[in-house]
């Protein structure tokens, strides 16, 4: 059996609905009218709980749907943050490598640098994790090892503050 979408499941809610007041309604009505009452707060009721189900349909759907839309942005944020951790950290590698200073040539460096850079200028780049990308960014072309770690661990908080935000 399939698992069902919450919009699937609000038709038969609406119907289940419906029908239990519907029947609640028309027994109510036989006891204080007879057939006539049972059959005119039938109808009512079975009227009133469509046209609610409808319009409450409609503002679920499009809250889902709004929903849906905000955990995908965040999540493409949350992902493109933690490239951006990624790629300065080979950047980093590539700047302090720990075999030597020649285990990296220029060009490696440099295309790890450019790299860097593409990433933390992505749009979709929360703005602290931007900020503190530049500041790794400025640290890290410097050459200064303990500046740059410092900038660095500070990226790694600013990633982590933004994929754990509540």
């Amino acid at each position: 059996m399939t698992p069902q979408t919450p919009q699937a499941r609000i038709p038969m809610a609406a119907i289940v609905a419906t029908v239990t007041t519907t029947v609640l309604g028309a027994a109510g009505g036989y006891v204080l009218g007879g057939p006539v009452g049972a059959a005119v707060a039938a109808a009512s009721i079975a009227f009133g709980t469509l046209l609610s189900s409808f319009l409450v349909r409609g503002r679920f759907v499009g809250r889902l749907t709004q929903s849906r839309q905000d955990a995908a942005l965040q999540g493409y944020a949350d992902g493109i943050a933690h490239m951006v951790l990624a790629h300065m950290a080979a950047y980093e590698a590539a700047v302090f490598p720990v075999s030597g200073p020649g285990a990296v040539t220029p060009q490696e460096r440099a295309a790890r640098r450019t790299r860097s850079y593409a990433v933390a200028a992505e749009e979709a780049l929360p703005h602290p994790v931007r900020r503190a990308a530049a500041a790794a960014l400025a640290a890290l072309d410097h050459g200064n090892a303990g500046a740059s770690q410092e900038a660095m661990q500070n990226l790694l908080f600013a990633v982590h503050e933004q994929t754990v935000r509540a």
